[in-house]
């Protein structure tokens, strides 16, 4: 099969290398080199969905930005996922050039040289005393036919490091999306967590109110104003921090994104609910899921399966090679000495054996560095499933507390207003004190950062556990909490 295959690449070789000829003036320009063996389909089928960002325009949403739409934007415009593009093309090409090696070589030279007389001796042994011209043309076509497994070697080698690229550009992609709804998130939530320093801010200052008037009833005392007031001046001054912290994420998700951090974006977040179901997958489950889907651990797989191609490489290169050779040879001599002139006009072909008899030992030595390299790959193999199984496991119980965190979050908050209000009547009434009203009044404060952080820790370890187990893409950023197996 294989050699059937030669036979039919053997023309579009040929006509290859005319095509290579000409030199676009565009560096990243593919005009000229036509992908003869295919291996940039072999990487869109090896890193499915995942385009080049180049090849297609992302335009930023006028009404506003889900996270969905957050995501492809990064996918686009994020200079990494650029980098792994080119690097698995790279990689592509790469295993194009070791494809080669079933093809011929052909090589042509041409050369004219003017001799300006002199005694000398010609190619034909005759002694040139006049001035000539001397032309020649040979073509030449190399074919090696055998080596003991070398080429093939080469091309397994560099097929695997093509599905470790891919693997890498998947792996590349997933981090991106979890960088890209981490700042998404992060940035939802300093929004809320300035919405709820306003809040805090405007009840205060509705207690300096109160406080005011009835100080000015004879009910209340010029400390109660001024506690009143230290605490309005607090939230003002953390109202100040939040909108701080929020243009900071802001522009941490702009640059995740890949835009410039000034970038104005509107969020449009999901709910969150105010409570989840429990979690019922079972951990043996979710590892064997990770295994089997994780790209950075199929990535240091193919690595290990390369290395033992190279093993196999570095043994053949001291073993005997089998290539045929044939050319045609055209030469002439123009000499003011007609007597002088000849020409000669041949074709030749031969069988070649090459055996490599002694090479300081550099065969060996390669090998064993070859064996070497395997072994340090399958240890970063066994290192790369123990972080796979060690993220999962976090990531489970991550997103196990924060579902724990989201239902005792809700109840909080909700008892912390209402302590507040209850607080403020009895001030109001006489009843209480202003210490009451501004302990409450903390106390709701801290309940809705804390509903706020409860809210982010659950949207990023549901991307955690996503991430983890190898399902997050843009088409599902998220682990559905009730899908799981």
């Amino acid at each position: 099969m294989r050699r059937c295959r030669l036979a039919g690449l053997l023309g579009a070789a040929v006509v290859a290398s005319a095509v290579n000829f000409p030199v676009s003036a565009d560096p990243k320009s593919d005009l000229f080199q036509p992908d003869v063996f295919g291996t940039e389909r072999a990487l869109a089928k090896r890193a499915p969905g995942l385009t080049d960002p180049h090849a297609r325009d992302c335009p930023l949403p006028t009404t506003g930005i889900t996270l969905s739409a957050a995501i492809d934007l990064g996918l686009c415009h994020n200079p990494a996922t650029r980098s792994a593009v080119a690097a698995a093309r790279q990689q592509a090409a790469v295993l194009g050039s070791a494809e080669s090696a079933w093809l011929p070589t052909i090589t042509g030279t041409a050369s004219e040289v003017r001799t300006l007389g002199g005694e000398y001796a010609d190619a034909l042994g005759s002694i040139v005393t006049s001035p000539s011209n001397t032309r020649d043309a040979a073509a030449v076509l190399s074919w090696t036919l055998y080596d003991f497994g070398g080429r093939g070697s080469r091309i397994r080698n560099a097929d695997f490091l093509l599905d470790a690229a891919a693997a890498t550009l998947n792996r590349t992609a997933q981090q991106l999306v979890f960088s890209v709804a981490s700042g998404y998130f992060n940035a939802a939530a300093a929004d809320d967590a300035l919405v709820a320093a306003k809040t805090t801010e405007d009840v205060a200052h509705h207690s300096v109110e109160i406080t005011k008037a009835l100080r000015l009833g004879g009910v209340a005392t010029l400390s109660d104003e001024l506690q009143a007031e230290t605490a309005y001046d607090q939230a003002v001054l953390s109202r100040l921090q939040a909108e701080g912290a929020a243009k900071t994420a802001r522009g941490q998700l702009s640059t995740a994104i890949g835009l410039p951090a000034d970038q104005a974006l509107k969020l449009l977040p999901d709910p969150v609910p105010s409570e989840t179901q429990p979690l019922e997958a079972r951990m043996p489950d979710l590892m064997a899921e990770a295994v089997r889907q994780r790209p950075d651990l199929a990535a240091a797989l193919a690595q290990r399966d390369a290395a033992e191609a190279e093993v196999t490489v570095a043994r053949a290169s001291g073993r005997p090679s089998i290539s045929i050779q044939g050319g045609r040879q055209y030469g002439k001599t123009v000499s003011d000495d007609v007597s002088q002139n000849y020409l000669q006009n041949y074709n030749q072909i031969g069988i070649y054996i090459t055996v490599p008899l002694f090479s300081g030992f550099n065969t060996g030595y390669e090998v064993r560095q070859a064996q070497a390299q395997l072994q340090g790959s399958e240890a970063n193999a066994d290192q790369v499933r123990l972080t796979v199984s060690l993220d999962v496991w976090n990531g489970y119980y991550a997103l196990e507390s924060a579902n724990h965190q989201l239902t005792a979050t809700a109840n909080l908050t909700k008892t912390a207003d209402s302590n507040q209000d209850v607080a403020l009547g009895r001030y109001k009434a006489g009843i209480g004190t202003i210490i009451d009203v501004l302990t409450a009044q903390t106390a709701a404060a801290n309940a809705r950062q804390l509903r706020i952080t409860a809210e982010l820790n659950w949207n990023v370890a549901r991307a955690q556990l996503a991430l983890a187990l190898g399902r997050l893409s843009s088409a599902e950023p998220l682990v559905n909490v009730n899908s799981l197996p």
